[in-house]
């Protein structure tokens, strides 16, 4: 099991309903779902179902990350190192930052060596 870590943004600072929808659209992730956990800020967060991997979209509360609002967290069940993130990086640069989407990768999320990687 993988798990990339991404910190986002649209360029028309859309609500979390709006993003999560843009998101899987155009990601083309039909199968998606709002789901309640006070566990997510608001109370709130989405998920969705592509080729073997979840996609969690949430609204995001990392200090030092302000100008990113939502945490999408994919989760792959796949074995090759880097499998995921690799899929990850050809979508985001094909599909989502053509669409506004602005996105930064999260190495070691919360923990010391956090590192965070803009995509441009």
């Amino acid at each position: 099991m993988q798990h990339v870590n991404l910190l986002c943004a649209h360029v028309n600072k859309l609500g979390l309903r709006e993003f999560a929808e843009t998101f899987f659209h155009v990601a083309g992730i039909t199968d998606f779902q709002e789901r309640e956990s006070s566990n997510y800020p608001e109370g709130h967060y989405f998920v969705g179902y592509h080729d073997g991997a979840e996609f969690t979209v949430s609204l995001s509360d990392e200090s030092g990350h302000e100008d990113f609002s939502v945490w999408v967290q994919v989760t792959a069940d796949v074995s090759e190192d880097g499998a995921a993130e690799s899929l990850l990086n050809r979508n985001v640069r094909e599909k989502l930052i053509v669409a506004g989407f602005r996105m930064a990768r999260m190495e070691n999320f919360g923990k010391r060596g956090e590192q965070r990687i803009d995509y441009t």
